[in-house]
């Protein structure tokens, strides 16, 4: 075999995912190389301007990290986090080559290695690696409902991914379409820029910021809360958003429905469909109000046995004014129809998620939606990884939390295989 462009393993992302698995492998003097499509970190790049991290410092940590304890308790903002991501693959010297994207994933049954075709400034490039590990994230390519179409060509739409602040919008009042995480957060930033906001909301689980003197991540993270493998997750819970919080703020702060209503936001059922110059929307509200506020009773109860059981020293339950459950009275006439000329309504903005884009892995590995098939993240073929995903190994997994541990197990795999490997040789 030629050792042009050869290495041990290639990672797909440069990512906490691809930059923790790189760390590890090189702890381990295992030869690598990271492909990054952009810049390190791309898709926090990616984040409005506004944008605080949802989970407190402490963690936020990749291998080999540590953290001043006065900044444990902090949140960084998107842009801060993106560029320790940096940092951390300089500090580490850390082998990856950004603005690189692979185009195809494929491998060459003569040799029995993996072949990667990369592009970079229009140069193509091949290269052949014994192991891969794909860790260029599921969450990269913006969703946007076909409903996109029947609103009228004047008004104008963005999603998530390309909104930055109030100045990108024309003047006029906003429609944020889904109540997920960003979704509550841009509200709240409209708002406080004297936007009119109306918001299509879905069902979404959403917590107190702090419970009982310390942040609820934390109390949730003694509660190994996160720590639910994949395998024991009911199906709802593989597409549960991530619950609503916001780490603006110096602790951060508690957001509800509820309290964006109490701030100006006019509250509506899920988006339905918009026959002519009218949008209509489905007569859920209440019930997803219920939800979130029933989820955070939920989780506060826990902690409350948790402490009770454990007789651990903790702080009274704090009155919040934002987590207080809604009184729902308030929502039994909420519209369920706006016309948009009549509300002034000239944007808007999809918070409706993001899919992952694995369409040039050219190998037995992807379902019958173009996803990523794998336990644990091992792929069905060998010495082919998954690292970065949603729920790889368990609920963890979802947070910049899962880091170090998911990219300990993926590289514990590969491991075992270059010691497989180097036995075959010898």
């Amino acid at each position: 075999m030629s050792n042009d462009h050869f290495t041990d393993v290639i990672i797909i992302g440069a990512g906490q995912a691809g930059l923790s698995t790189s760390y590890l492998l090189k702890k381990n003097n295992i030869s690598h190389i990271v492909f990054e499509s952009g810049q390190i970190g791309n898709s926090w790049h990616k984040r409005w301007d506004s944008f605080v991290m949802n989970s407190p410092n402490q963690f936020n940590l990749l291998p080999g990290q540590s953290l001043a304890p006065e900044q444990a308790e902090r949140f960084n903002t998107g842009k801060q986090f993106a560029d320790g991501l940096k940092q951390y693959a300089l500090t580490n010297n850390l082998p990856v080559k950004t603005n690189t994207r692979v185009v195809s994933l494929s491998k060459s049954e003569n040799e029995n290695v993996f072949l990667i075709e990369t592009e970079n400034n229009g140069e193509t490039q091949t290269w052949k690696a014994n192991q891969v590990v794909v860790a260029s994230g599921g969450e990269n390519v913006p969703v946007i409902p076909k409903l996109q179409q029947q609103f009228p060509s004047t008004l104008f739409q963005i999603h998530v991914d390309q909104y930055r602040n109030p100045l990108q919008l024309p003047e006029g009042a906003v429609l944020v379409v889904g109540s997920g995480t960003s979704g509550v957060q841009i509200a709240e930033e409209l708002l406080g820029a004297g936007r009119k906001v109306y918001i299509a909301t879905s069902a979404v689980a959403r917590l107190p910021r702090r419970y009982r003197g310390k942040d609820v991540i934390a109390w949730m993270t003694d509660l190994h809360f996160f720590d639910k493998p994949a395998s024991q997750a009911e199906p709802y819970e593989l597409n549960m958003k991530a619950p609503l919080m916001s780490g603006r703020g110096e602790w951060g702060h508690t957001i509800s429905l509820q309290a964006l209503q109490k701030q100006g936001a006019i509250l509506l059922g899920h988006l339905k469909q918009v026959p002519g110059n009218e949008i209509t929307f489905e007569n859920n509200l209440i019930d997803q109000i219920q939800f979130a506020d029933g989820f955070s009773a939920q989780v506060k109860g826990g902690i409350d046995q948790f402490i009770s059981m454990t007789g651990i020293q903790a702080a009274p339950a704090e009155t919040d004014e934002a987590d207080l459950p809604a009184d729902l009275s308030l929502f039994e006439n909420s519209p369920t129809k706006l016309d948009i000329e009549e509300n002034n309504i000239k944007n808007i903005i999809w918070t409706t998620g993001f899919s992952g884009d694995f369409s040039w892995i050219k190998l037995p590995v992807l379902n019958e939606r173009g996803q990523p098939i794998h336990t644990d993240g091992i792929s069905p073929v060998k010495h082919l990884y998954f690292n970065g995903l949603p729920w790889l190994r368990n609920l963890k997994s979802s947070l910049v939390l899962g880091a170090i541990g998911d990219a300990e197990a993926v590289t514990s795999y590969v491991l075992k295989n270059q010691h497989e490997n180097i036995k075959v040789m010898t």
